[in-house]
């Protein structure tokens, strides 16, 4: 999994590292040779070359638990951060090639939930122990939303469509915001969706459009046009549990005076506690409960599930924090997030640490 990670530190702190090139002779084949496979040759070492040393975040023990779990399935991805600093802890991703925790691009499905709920409290057009609608279905811009197996919940409370993850109860909402509210509320608060990250190797920092009818409401439940990769969720759910946004980063600002990203402001702190409140109760007694039991109570998690066209299985995903650590996941068409992904993040969030 480190492989590209190392490729990006080499290219932006090689010169920087203090290592030095070691000089040899050798023998270069020319067109001829190569054509009869005849390789190169060393015939003298004059100095041995020395490693270079950049000092990164990443830990360990969690580092090789997290490609420990990668392995275990396909196609997933998972980042470990500390909520409290912006550090990056783990990065693994199964397979090599390329880094889908740092540089996916893909719809992060109800975990944008996050997102969008504190949008909605903000707006007091959601509460999380007042009464709020969850339809089976709900139609907006010409497009018929629905909630997984067309469920509904009567009289029951936003904590509990957060919980069990109804898409009618954010879809519900769409009519009574403007089109630029949801990618005001991530650029703003979690510091997403402004390509300004510098966390010391190439990373995508999230895309959150403005959009418009039904894909703007779309979004509001991480399909449409938005797009995240574990390292953003991993941002999203540290920035609920550290109350505010601290840009993840995997080497030391002061190693080479970059400046962070910064959020223009925080939650309230009502929307905030209610935002933890939300998080605690699904990994409590929500979607997340199963993944998550055992590791509370300062915990709060949130699954999600992204259609993906001509995909039999959605996108599993799953973002999650505990004491001062936060994890994000997905397994490309894994299927449930809190099934697939989940049992992944909530492993490491166990080490504690």
């Amino acid at each position: 999994s480190l492989a590209p990670v190392l490729d990006g530190l080499r290219e932006k702190y090689g010169k920087k590292a203090g290592g030095k090139a070691g000089v040899e002779l050798q023998v270069v084949r020319g067109k001829a040779s190569k054509a009869k496979k005849a390789s190169d040759k060393t015939l003298l070492e004059l100095s041995k070359g020395t490693p270079g040393t950049v000092r990164t975040t990443l830990s360990p023990t969690l580092q090789a638990a997290a490609e420990q779990q990668v392995a275990k399935t396909a196609r997933s991805s998972v980042v470990v951060m500390r909520p409290s600093t912006g550090e990056i802890l783990a990065v693994a991703n199964a397979g090599h090639g390329f880094n889908t925790a740092f540089n996916g691009s893909l719809a992060p499905g109800s975990t944008m939930k996050v997102i969008t709920s504190s949008l909605l409290i903000e707006k007091d057009l959601a509460s999380a122990d007042k009464v709020h609608p969850c339809p089976k279905t709900f139609s907006y811009g010409g497009w018929k939303f629905h909630n997984d197996d067309d469920f509904q919940i009567t009289g029951g409370t936003f904590k509990a469509s957060f919980a069990r993850s109804c898409n009618t109860a954010f879809i519900s909402q769409a009519p009574e915001l403007s089109n630029d509210s949801l990618t005001k509320q991530a650029q703003q608060v979690f510091g997403l969706s402004m390509n300004n990250w510098a966390i010391g190797v190439p990373s995508f920092d999230g895309s959150v459009p403005v959009q418009s009818a039904a894909q703007m409401a779309a979004s509001l439940i991480g399909q449409g046009g938005v797009r995240m990769n574990p390292l953003n969720m991993a941002s999203v759910a540290s920035t609920v549990k550290a109350g505010a946004f601290h840009q993840p980063y995997l080497v030391a600002p002061s190693v080479d005076d970059r400046t962070l990203a910064t959020a223009s402001r925080t939650m309230s702190s009502s929307t905030l506690s209610q935002l933890r409140e939300l998080m605690n109760y699904t990994a409590a007694a929500g979607t997340a409960a199963e993944a998550m039991s055992g590791l509370g109570p300062d915990y709060g998690a949130k699954t999600g599930s992204a259609e993906v066209d001509n995909q039999d299985k959605p996108n599993g995903w799953f973002t999650a924090y505990r004491g001062d650590l936060a994890a994000a996941g997905v397994v490309q068409a894994g299927g449930h997030g809190g099934d697939t992904a989940g049992p992944i993040v909530a492993s490491l969030l166990r080490m504690g640490g």
